[in-house]
């Protein structure tokens, strides 16, 4: 079998908009237009204006005197939202992730950050970059899995490709909002070596290795204190520790009070009014009340002054300051490229589970069937608050406004006339039904679904986190029901996680296809019938919800701000994901970077060598098989003895490359200082091991 499609061969570039400019470059150029700014001029800066009512979902005010045009903000990691149709709808994060493809990574975000570009919108509020901690989280499909150096692998990519395009990327949400259960009134209480290897990780690294400008701070608090109102967090760490020169925002509506959040380091407050409507435009926790601080000495007048200044050197580091687009939400950049790359990442993407005696790719079939109102067309809500026909996003601000979504039904027929395939379906997820249609096909492939989001939406009784880890709407009855009749079942999952698979046994071919965005139809179809090779990799571990370390909680709604917090206990510490369940010698249900392909790989010649800049290692790849396909070999690394209370392998690199039958590769891996590090609580900094580490590497 050979693999001849021309997706694998995507290859654009978007020309970068402006000349790299050093954030010492920068802060000169700020630096000099601040200084004949009024402190009105520097409050109209940091405090979001309309409210959510205007054009863009964050907007700050236009200083004409400067010539300042005013600041367009605008979601999100899925592309741009409210672009009423004109804009691609990509694949959830936690899909690119799952490619482990650092150069599609980038492609993505310069696509995206083109989209922004065209539309005059300054600030992309994207990439996520906050942790899986637990399943059944509802925004884990925004972000990058479980693992935080994968975490922040992904987001210096995304983060350089939106930046490429002169518009600002947003790294949120700093730090810990890992559930939607009261995030605006909870606190997540994480151990310190905990907060600085795990969950601000991938903020370290969107800071020192992705140059990120803007950072968005979270609903919740950390170890009790509001993240918008921790000064330790935002100007001791972020801005002290982690020497971060970009701006501070706030999610949205997250800021309660000046003295705390302004003095805290917090620098633009978004989108500015005390809750959401447009009764709040102009009234606001911040405006003339920071004056009134100013003039009572709650802070100085040098934090109005830093904040001025490092929201205008972020956006002379963007390049930003002269000849930016005006605003309009309503370019067209749906591309045929768009589309494209779309189809690219769904496809590889797509995490291959099982395939028993190779029931996949199809071949020598002559009839299917297509069984679910998962393979169905979509139906539209507002911010997807619906789960109806085939699952290409989630829910919230992090999802889009779809111009259309290739259903997995449509797809198929049409590729199946290829090779004179007939197709029959059943569109719903009626159990008899399914077991009727697939009871006289060669194959059947059953699509299933389960769905999450952001707190502010309920869908089918979920409040942004998933009650439970099970398939909605009877999946797992229907599976069965399709199985019993059907020896050669394939089930194909879009979810934005793991679900529980009761199944497992009873069929021959599983995939989970996540959430791949408006060419899900076409990406998985393509896996399907060989087209592409399957080269996705599990960004998470997946196993039953009761072998995590932890878990969401379901406590009552609580006021956002207040004293009264659901309690978040990271007692796990270190030990989340695939830490956890090697040091409970727990066998998951599928394994963190685990997915198979249609061909075989070796690898040998394994050689590691300390140099200055850190570990090199080198090793061999070879394609065993029939077919092209692209192995990721990943290194884990184990610390030595003296690193005390420590996970047993951590997750420090890895590559995907592609390989013709038979092709063998050399492939050159960095890990580089600091992950070989850890963080020393007494010392307050990361720390290298003095002994050997290099001996213990696998793959």
């Amino acid at each position: 079998m050979k693999f001849t499609s021309v997706l694998s061969t995507v290859a654009f570039l978007f020309a970068t908009k402006s000349l790299a400019m050093t954030w010492e470059e920068a802060d000169a150029k700020a630096r000099e237009w601040c200084a004949d700014l009024t402190n009105e001029e520097k409050i109209s800066l940091v405090t979001g204006r309309e409210n959510m009512t205007g054009v863009c979902v964050g907007s700050i005010d236009p200083i004409e005197r400067k010539g300042f045009k005013g600041l367009c903000l605008q979601d999100g990691p899925a592309g741009v939202r409210f672009a009423k149709g004109t804009a691609t709808s990509w694949q959830a994060a936690i899909n690119t992730a799952s490619t482990f493809d650092r150069a599609l990574l980038r492609k993505v975000g310069e696509a995206q950050g083109n989209e922004f570009y065209q539309r005059g919108i300054n600030f992309a509020l994207a990439p996520g970059m906050n942790i899986q901690r637990a399943p059944a989280s509802g925004r884990i499909w925004e972000s990058y899995g479980e693992d935080p150096f994968l975490a922040g692998q992904c987001g210096i990519e995304v983060i350089k490709g939106i930046q490429s395009q002169g518009v600002i990327a947003t790294a949120k949400h700093f730090v810990g909002n890992d559930q939607e259960n009261n995030r605006g009134a909870s606190s997540s209480n994480i151990p310190e070596q905990a907060l600085w290897e795990v969950y601000m990780e991938p903020f370290y690294r969107a800071v020192n290795d992705g140059s990120v400008n803007s950072i968005m701070a979270a609903y919740n608090a950390v170890n009790g204190t509001y993240s918008v109102q921790n000064k330790r967090l935002l100007t001791d760490y972020l801005k002290g520790k982690m020497d971060f020169q970009g701006m501070v925002m706030s999610d949205w509506w997250a800021i309660y009070d000046v003295e705390k959040s302004f003095g805290a380091g917090m620098d633009m407050n978004m989108p500015g009014g005390k809750q959401w409507g447009p009764n709040f435009i102009g009234n606001s926790y911040w405006g003339e009340h920071i004056q009134e601080c100013i003039d009572n000495g709650v802070f100085p007048q040098e934090r109005l002054d830093d904040a001025a200044l490092r929201i205008i050197r972020s956006l002379y580091k963007a390049g930003q300051m002269e000849n930016f687009p005006d605003v309009n939400l309503y370019v067209d950049t749906l591309t045929d490229e768009n589309i494209a790359l779309n189809r690219k990442v769904g496809a590889d993407s797509n995490v291959l589970l099982k395939n028993d005696e190779s029931v996949l790719p199809i071949k020598g079939v002559k009839k299917i069937a297509v069984i679910g109102k998962d393979s169905m067309p979509t139906k539209f809500c507002d911010d997807m608050n619906c789960a109806d026909g085939t699952l290409a996003l989630g829910w919230g601000s992090g999802t889009t406004d779809f111009k259309y979504v290739i259903d997995p039904l449509s797809a198929i027929t049409e590729r199946a006339k290829k090779d004179n395939i007939e197709i029959v379906s059943s569109g719903e997820d009626d159990a008899e039904a399914g077991a009727e249609v697939a009871k006289d096909a060669d194959l059947a492939i059953v699509f299933v679904q389960a769905d999450s989001g952001e707190e502010y939406i309920t869908v089918e009784g979920n409040k942004g986190d998933r009650r439970n880890l099970d398939l909605w709407h009877g999946g797992n009855e229907l599976i069965d029901a399709v199985a019993s009749v059907n020896k050669n079942t394939i089930v194909v999952i879009h979810a934005p996680g793991p679900v529980n698979v009761p199944f497992l046994d009873k069929v021959k071919g599983i995939i989970f296809a996540g959430m791949p965005g408006q060419e899900t139809g076409h990406a998985i179809t393509d896996v399907l019938f060989g087209d592409v090779n399957p080269s996705g990799h599990l960004p998470y571990t997946w196993a039953p919800r009761e072998d995590y370390p932890t878990d969401v909680k379901y406590d009552a709604g609580l006021p956002g701000g207040g004293e009264k917090m659901t309690q978040y206990d990271y007692d796990e510490g270190l030990f989340i994901g695939y830490r956890w369940f090697d040091k409970q010698g727990i066998e998951p249900t599928f394994a963190f970077g685990y997915g198979l392909s249609y061909t075989t790989f070796e690898y040998s010649n394994l050689e590691a060598e300390m140099e200055e800049d850190g570990l090199h290692v080198t090793l061999t790849v070879t394609n065993t098989g029939d077919v092209a396909g692209a192995a990721v070999p990943m290194i884990f690394l184990s610390f030595p003895d003296v690193v005390k209370d420590y996970p047993s392998r951590l997750f420090k690199g890895f590559d995907k490359v592609m390989l013709e039958a038979g092709e063998s590769k050399e492939v050159n891996i960095l890990v580089d200082n600091h992950d070989l590090s850890y963080f020393d609580v007494d010392a307050m900094e990361f720390v290298q091991p003095e002994e050997e580490i290099s001996q213990k590497i696998n793959i």
